[in-house]
């Protein structure tokens, strides 16, 4: 019985931190723009460039949009805590167990 409750708070702790890594992924990719190319010779132009106005676009929208990562990482460590809650009781009755019948 213990070692069943041992085990599904192992595999909870595994799962959490496999989500966990997912999460924090998608958060460190979501600023990440396509690479430009820049030169130091073109930051070093001093020449007027002007700017082509901003366009919002789906990709634009998915990198800024960094809240359902950032809900799944918080889930993620409550689901990792509890998860090692478990594993914590189960030891702390494991051994109460085996002090008691020693």
């Amino acid at each position: 019985m213990v070692s069943s409750v041992l085990n599904e708070g192992a595999r909870g702790l595994a799962n959490s931190q496999r989500e966990l890594q997912r999460a924090a992924n998608d958060i460190a990719r979501a600023n990440v723009g396509p690479e430009t190319s820049t030169s130091p010779e073109t930051l070093r132009d001093n020449s007027p460039t002007t700017l082509a106005p901003v366009e919002q676009t789906a990709e634009s929208e998915r990198r800024q949009d960094i809240n359902e990562p950032l809900i799944e990482l918080r889930r993620q460590e409550l689901v990792f805590n509890a998860s090692a809650s478990v594993v914590r009781t189960a030891d702390d009755t494991l051994g109460t167990l085996l002090d008691t019948q020693a």
